[in-house]
């Protein structure tokens, strides 16, 4: 099913929590240290960051859902809201694997921090693309979506950094 084929507000849902994902996934890349990477914490840290949000963003949904619908919640309830925060947890998985390329001492350690950090980037990018893609209001936008939501996640990063030492 491609893009465009999702209801409006199915891919809104999707989209934001991809995005959440990502920039979750950058400030945690951003305080993982190379002795973390080899030691295989980094990708530990990237798991955990991808459960613990999907859980939380689980738990706001169904609460969200609680208060619009007259009507107990429902599995479907529960399905919808797991699906819709599936972005999240698939937001950690190309980091989590450049992390763990430096665990398994196929990348150096301060590489795969860098490549971790630079995919999580470009999913930054690859949304505003897609963004720009599926929504009429911004046709011919997309680079400067793209370079915001670039410029975004390097602010994420300096932002993460600077309070973290």
């Amino acid at each position: 099913m491609a893009a465009g084929d999702v209801p409006r507000e199915r891919l809104a849902e999707l989209v934001s929590a991809a995005t959440y994902g990502t920039v979750l996934v950058l400030a945690a890349v951003s305080v993982v240290e190379a002795i973390d990477v080899s030691a295989g914490h980094g990708v530990e840290l990237m798991a955990g960051v991808g459960v613990a949000t999907w859980l939380a963003h689980l738990f706001a949904e169904l609460l969200g859902d609680h208060v619009r619908h007259d009507a107990p919640l429902r599995a479907a309830n529960v399905t919808a809201a797991m699906v819709d925060g599936s972005p999240v947890l698939a937001s950690t998985v190309l980091p989590a694997v450049a992390l763990l390329l430096g665990r398994l001492d196929v990348l150096g350690d301060d590489t795969a921090r860098l490549v971790a950090l630079i995919v999580a980037v470009l999913q930054l990018v690859g949304i505003a693309l897609l963004v720009d893609r599926v929504s009429p209001a911004s046709r011919g936008m997309g680079w400067i979506f793209a370079a915001c939501a670039a410029a975004a996640g390097v602010a994420v990063v300096a932002v993460t950094v600077a309070l973290g030492h």
